[in-house]
């Protein structure tokens, strides 16, 4: 086996769910909670960074302090065409989508939007529906997350 997974052992993944738990944990903190020098985890770190494991880093908003108080998954089917590429582009290009897919199932997408409050989420859905290539939307409240 020649792929990225077969150079990962088990500290790297001990590594990578420490980051995955906080992205900003100092060298020393992490080396402490994998029971590792500080230096040898920067290199570890660096290396799957380096291999494309690691691609990034970012910052967890709390939507409700931003005025997003409402967060709903939307189910969308497209109608039969050739539109696919550009209606992405235009739901990539929402401020509300927080995560959007191409999936198996009786919709096309399931895309998260967090939306200020339920006249956000209407607009939002009002936008979608008058979209050419949509054929269906059907939208689900998120009431409780429970692993974000």
């Amino acid at each position: 086996m020649d792929t990225i997974s077969s150079t990962i052992d088990s500290m790297d993944a001990r590594i990578l769910g420490e980051i995955r738990r906080e992205a900003r944990i100092s060298w020393r903190e992490l080396g402490d909670r994998v029971h590792l020098a500080p230096t040898s985890v920067a290199e570890r770190v660096r290396r799957l960074e380096q291999q494309g494991v690691i691609q990034g880093y970012e910052a967890r908003i709390d939507p409700a302090m931003v005025g997003r108080t409402v967060r709903a998954i939307v189910d969308v089917s497209l109608v039969p065409g050739d539109g696919a590429d550009a209606f992405e582009a235009r739901v990539e290009a929402r401020d509300e989508v927080v995560f959007a897919a191409y999936v198996t199932g009786s919709a096309d997408y399931k895309v998260i939007v967090e939306c200020a409050g339920a006249d956000g989420l209407d607009r939002f859905v009002r936008w979608l529906r008058a979209d050419e290539v949509v054929a269906r939307t059907e939208s689900q409240l998120v009431l409780r997350t429970i692993v974000d």
